[in-house]
């Protein structure tokens, strides 16, 4: 059984707002990455060096993979 799907129209965005959205998204979600990151280091005193350096990392990439799913998601509503 193959089920239709029905075509959505949705308007082109253009180079320039598709570039500029892109590296909006980057610059931000970089900065976050790096700003909690920093956060994490200068609050957790009170752990060894390598439990920090796992925080850090299980952070960052809680971080990329968020950014990921939000830019799917925004792309699937047609917004991006």
């Amino acid at each position: 059984m193959e089920i239709e799907r029905q075509e959505i129209e949705r308007p082109e965005i253009g180079w320039a707002r598709a570039i500029a959205t892109g590296l909006a998204i980057l610059v931000l979600g970089l900065a976050v990455a790096v700003a909690g990151a920093d956060e994490i280091i200068k609050q957790v005193t009170s752990v060894s060096r390598n439990v920090v350096e796992y925080l850090v990392t299980a952070y960052f990439v809680a971080c990329v993979v968020g950014a990921a799913w939000l830019l799917r998601r925004l792309q699937r509503r047609g917004i991006l």
